[in-house]
């Protein structure tokens, strides 16, 4: 799915059945992807494909035109966070008021309509908002008392970004280079920094970032901004639980509540962090960044990698 929080707009979206044209599963016969140790069947996407292109008329026009992907992909990722939500809600003890997923589905207008333009159907709605709920609690659980510590810097070139999270990946000494050399914003400002302690609620615009889903010794870049006009690298450095600040306690009540659910996908990721997730080349490749199946590597949101630690000789 597109995230957990967000539906997506058929409109302008290529849409076609999965080609059972060749290639070789995961790991297992039959799967669509596999997370852990759990298989995502190639029948049930293509299943939900199906429904969804006899549901959504824009979805079936699309299909009609000859166009292909967007939905089965979306459908599979959908299967994919489904199953990084019931893990981490295991690893985390959190239990679900079915009375709350069935009133929040009713408040939509009940299951047809609440799945309406969106990968969902009337059979999975109530997963999706389960699903939904126990991200809000991992969150909940985090957003006044998780805090990360990084080394940062911005630029303006998704490529360039990209190339130098790569290389602080194979050698993170290259990092403190890379912050002493970032350029100044429009207001003069430097646009880095080292050992930088970052909270959601001091910095609420990265609340969705993966700078919250990973482990300490990793390196993401993602666009800093809506209109990406510039790019962060982060070396997350450590991961700390600290207390809340007085006064942050009408925070949940506050924030959107799909910046919440953003936040707790986040949490879950780094909660499941251990489980590989391998996608069936025909669909493409995982991408951690958005949480969705992308066609191949390249067209990945942004960059996830474990840096490496060289010894100094």
């Amino acid at each position: 799915m597109s995230t957990v929080l967000k539906r997506f707009s058929l409109v302008g979206v290529a849409v076609a059945l999965l080609a059972t044209g060749c290639g070789a599963g995961p790991a297992k016969a039959g799967s669509a992807a596999i997370v852990g140790d759990q298989a995502v069947a190639l029948e049930t996407v293509q299943d939900r494909t199906v429904k969804v292109l006899k549901k959504e008329p824009a979805a079936q026009q699309m299909q009609d035109q000859g166009k292909l992907d967007g939905v089965s992909r979306l459908v599979l990722a959908d299967e994919i966070t489904h199953k990084i939500a019931e893990a981490a809600a295991r690893r985390e003890n959190i239990t679900v008021d079915e009375t709350k997923v069935y009133d929040a589905v009713q408040e939509k207008g009940g299951p047809v309509e609440a799945a309406k333009q969106s990968e969902q159907d009337e059979t999975t709605i109530h997963r999706r908002q389960r699903d939904v709920l126990v991200m809000g609690e991992l969150a909940r659980r985090n957003l006044s008392t998780l805090e990360v510590v990084i080394d940062f810097f911005q630029v303006k070139d998704p490529k360039e970004a990209r190339e130098k999270a790569a290389e602080v990946v194979a050698d993170s000494a290259k990092m403190s280079r890379f912050v002493q050399e970032a350029p100044r914003t429009t207001s003069g400002q430097q646009a880095s920094a080292t050992n930088q302690r970052v909270r959601v609620t001091e910095n609420p615009s990265l609340v969705h970032t993966m700078l919250w889903g990973v482990k300490p010794g990793t390196v993401v870049a993602f666009p800093a901004d809506e209109q990406q006009s510039s790019w962060m690298v982060a070396l997350v450095k450590e991961r700390n639980e600290v207390s809340a600040t007085p006064g942050e306690e009408d925070l949940l009540e506050r924030i959107d509540p799909q910046l919440l659910a953003a936040f707790g996908l986040r949490i879950a990721q780094f909660l499941t962090a251990d489980l590989n997730i391998e996608v069936n080349p025909r669909y493409g490749v995982w991408d951690p960044t958005n949480a969705q199946v992308v066609g191949n590597a390249g067209e990945r949101a942004g960059f996830v990698g474990v840096a490496t630690v060289k010894n100094k000789s």
